[in-house]
């Protein structure tokens, strides 16, 4: 008689997709040229990406002179670092292992007091 053997079990991937291609975010330049792009509906620029391993990120054509990804602990008290700058901008994928529990992306150098619609993406996963 044989003993039925049970399935090994498969770790079920998390992914999230930040899409922003289809309708491209509204990036708004502070008096200084910076903008923070706003991930998350309700907590604005702050993704939590605790539940993830990789970030992967692409951006689009943009008036930005470069692109800034942080990790670290951001919301309230903060203590963060700069994880990637891409400097210009290359429309390339980018991967990143997560390192923190919250993440925020910035466009630097664009034109002040102005804004733009850029495409990008942000996709999480396990």
């Amino acid at each position: 008689m044989d003993k039925a053997t049970a399935a090994p079990s498969a770790e079920i991937p998390h992914t999230r997709l930040i899409n922003f291609v289809d309708q491209p975010a509204t990036i708004k330049y502070s008096q200084f040229g910076q903008a923070q792009v706003q991930l998350n509906a309700p907590t604005g620029g702050i993704l939590d990406v605790s539940q993830f391993r990789r970030v992967h990120i692409c951006v689009g054509s943009t008036k930005a002179t470069s692109i800034q990804a942080f990790m670290g602990k951001i919301s309230n008290a903060t203590l963060s670092e700069i994880r990637l700058v891409v400097q210009p901008p290359d429309q390339k994928i980018h991967t990143l292992e997560v390192v923190g529990p919250e993440m925020t992306l910035f466009l630097m150098g664009g034109p002040p007091n102005s804004q733009e619609q850029v495409q990008l993406w942000v996709y999480l996963s396990s």
